[in-house]
């Protein structure tokens, strides 16, 4: 029974001294991380040179349109009755037109003073083709600078016709620097300049120009001169007859001289003669 309780015990002695002999465990390393392997360091780039901004070049203005007559009355003065009558119309769209087309053109603008000092109800009475023409009088079709009036030869012609029979002409005279405008109506005189250039001149004028076949009417065509008529041929049965007539009236006559003859006996040569000759 001892030797039972003894072998155990010597047993535990035993692997007591062998694991005391045993050599000492290796540290375990610690366990590399499951994330992603660090990457290497980037290499230092040189930074980019700055370059300049480009450039970017404009495009080349188009040629200027042509002036706005509208904007320019409307900015030079009191012209809302002048610019009514463009508008309404429809003459702004032909000045526009004009001037795209390159051509040149002269205007002469009444304020609106001057409309107001015109007879009440003029204005209201002309017809919508009247109005028309009534702004069309106050265009020259050319460029006229206040010089060039001196040497203008009249009658000038306007935008609204021609010079002949009464049409829409107008004369143009100058006095040093004034410059005096008649339609036959009335008198008017250019004020100042409002606009001018190489293509088109706005002129103020003090009074509304009235043409004169307003009031006028214009002279009748003159008539067609007569056609001479041909001479008609002589009919030769018309002398016969003629010559019947006589000798019928001469022989009707003929007891009649013979009474008298008769009754006057001096006078008896007389008839005969007489009635001699018309039987010849």
């Amino acid at each position: 029974m001892k030797q039972i309780f003894v072998s155990p015990l010597l047993f535990l002695l035993q692997c007591s001294c062998i694991f005391t002999q045993a050599p000492a465990m290796s540290p375990v390393p610690p366990a590399q991380s499951s994330g992603p392997a660090s990457l290497p360091p980037a290499q230092s780039t040189p930074p980019a040179p700055i370059l300049p901004p480009a450039v970017v070049s404009a495009p080349a203005p188009g040629p200027p349109g042509p002036p706005n007559v509208v904007n320019i009355l409307g900015k030079a003065g009191p012209y809302s009755t002048f610019i009514k009558l463009l508008q309404i119309t429809q003459e702004i769209g032909e000045i526009t037109s004009l001037l795209n087309n390159s051509n040149s053109i002269t205007m002469f603008v009444p304020s609106d003073g001057a409309f107001l000092n015109l007879k009440i109800g003029t204005l209201n009475s002309f017809s919508d083709q009247q109005k028309a023409e009534l702004v069309k009088f106050h265009i020259l079709p050319s460029y006229y600078s206040l010089s060039q009036f001196q040497t203008a030869s009249n009658p000038l012609h306007t935008q609204a016709g021609g010079t002949t029979n009464r049409e829409f002409p107008i004369n143009i005279t100058t006095n040093g620097t004034a410059v005096n405008i008649t339609t036959g109506i009335l008198n008017a005189s250019v004020s100042s300049t409002i606009y001018t250039d190489n293509q088109l001149a706005i002129y103020q004028v003090d009074k509304v120009l009235l043409p004169l076949q307003f009031f006028v009417p214009p002279a009748p065509a003159p008539a067609p001169a007569p056609v001479p008529s041909k001479p008609k041929k002589k009919d030769p049965s018309s002398d016969s007859a003629s010559v019947n007539v006589v000798s019928s009236g001469a022989t009707s006559l003929l007891p009649h001289m013979m009474f008298r003859a008769m009754v006057y006996p001096g006078c008896f040569f007389f008839f005969f003669s007489v009635w001699f000759v018309c039987m010849s």
